[in-house]
């Protein structure tokens, strides 16, 4: 019976001692900073990303052993060109108001356009192409907006319809199912006519729309990775890299932002936590671990693609990346994604997660370029995308992702994890 008294104290001290190691009120401080309105959904308006960097270089500084990746510092900086809209997003039916951001929005490569149009509801057996794009062609919808239903549309076409766009209509309208997600992927590119997705809610038979869209065109917009260090004790030359985004949607319009608290203030927290908890002495790693915080991840991977061409380690000598991007959610269930070249270690990590019994399920999705660890993975680099799944992805992409709609009882066994995952290598 001593013995076993004996055990469960060491036990509970073990334990103890890792729950110490984490921080999940500084985890939960930080999501709420970043998420904040200050920071304007930490994109292109107000400098919102540039004040979330400026941030995140105070926290690095305030880690002992952790040090500036890069000649400069911590900052890698790259331009971009981006379509916005900062002013104002209005568009009524038959004269009654729409709320831009919940009942609307308008796709992020639109042009400007203000005026008064006709709609016209195209029937759902005519969504297909041999008999919508020979419709269309006719000129018929030249001064009307179009009305479609997105899931047939999305069946037929994909979720980047772009033959649609140059078609002879003045817009184009179509009806989710839920509430309307914005994305900032396809900015890079302004298209012919306005594209708006809208709510369930969109009238079935109305006649007339009126909008007022203002959209700019940013040439050279900067925004910046940051990028920390700590150094090996031993295998030095060699590196994990960590990455989580830390931009976000910004605005749509004027007033409506997009506080991204899940998405990426979670990732970037973690990324922090990450980064305090490995400084420590006692847990000081062989190998050199990169922090890096994207930028642009939104905007089609521009930040971290722009490392993979410019790393601060040679990418052959990076063993592994680790995305963590939506990780403050709720469910027992993990995605990922990773490339040929990170099967290996995605077993490990699997048999990990199994033996420490922390996940019910990992469910692995094939690879695509929805986060940051994909220009890595093209690059034949072994790259592992995380994400949490649960409560809050109902809100992704609306401005209902804040600080309100986390969930952070999954931190613990994410980060207990992550840190045994990184320890194999």
């Amino acid at each position: 019976m001593k013995h076993r008294i004996i055990g469960i104290t060491i036990l509970l001290l073990l334990n103890g001692s890792f729950l110490m190691a984490q921080d999940p009120v500084y985890y939960r401080s930080v999501i709420r900073e970043l998420s904040s309105k200050k920071y304007e959904g930490r994109s292109d308006f107000g400098n919102g990303d540039k004040k979330a960097a400026k941030f995140l270089v105070r926290e690095f500084k305030k880690m002992e052993g952790i040090e500036p990746a890069l000649k400069d510092g911590y900052l890698q900086p790259f331009s971009y060109g981006v379509n916005v809209f900062h002013k104002k997003m209005e568009m009524s039916i038959d004269g009654e108001d729409l709320e831009p951001g919940r009942d609307f929005i308008v796709r992020e490569f639109s042009p400007s356009v203000k005026g008064s149009y006709a709609l016209a509801y195209i029937a759902e057996e005519d969504h297909h192409p041999e008999r919508l794009l020979p419709l269309l062609e006719t000129g018929k919808f030249k001064d009307s907006y179009i009305v479609l239903n997105f899931n047939l549309i999305y069946k037929y076409l994909g979720i980047a319809p772009e033959v649609l766009y140059s078609m002879p209509l003045a817009g184009l309208i179509m009806v989710r199912d839920g509430q309307p997600s914005f994305f900032k992927s396809r900015s890079g590119k302004r298209q012919p006519i306005p594209v708006i997705w809208a709510s369930p809610q969109f009238p079935k038979n109305a006649k007339k729309i009126t909008v007022r869209f203002e959209s700019r065109w940013i040439e050279n917009y900067s925004s910046s990775n940051v990028i920390a260090r700590l150094p090996g004790l031993g295998r030095e030359d060699s590196c994990i890299v960590f990455i989580a985004h830390y931009d976000h949607l910004g605005h749509f319009g004027k007033d409506v932002y997009y506080p991204g608290a899940n998405d990426n203030a979670s990732g970037t927290a973690f990324l922090l936590t990450l980064a305090g908890y490995f400084a420590k002495p006692e847990n000081r790693p062989d190998l050199t671990y990169i922090f890096i915080a994207a930028a642009a991840e939104e905007n089609n991977l521009l930040g971290s693609t722009f490392y993979t061409q410019n790393p601060v380690v040679p990418l052959e000598k990076t063993l592994q990346v680790i995305n963590l991007d939506m990780v403050a959610d709720n469910g027992d269930r993990l995605f990922v994604e990773t490339g040929p070249e990170g099967e290996a270690s995605l077993l490990k990590f699997k048999e990990l997660n199994n033996r420490l019994n922390l996940f019910g399920t990992i469910e692995q999705h094939p690879l695509s370029n929805d986060s940051d660890h994909y220009p890595f993975a093209m690059r034949k680099v072994p790259a592992l995308y995380i994400m949490v799944d649960g409560d809050a992805y109902s809100v992704y992409h609306t401005p209902l992702d804040d600080y309100h709609h986390i969930y952070t009882n999954r931190y613990s066994d994410l980060f207990r994890l992550v840190t045994e995952f990184a320890r194999i290598f």
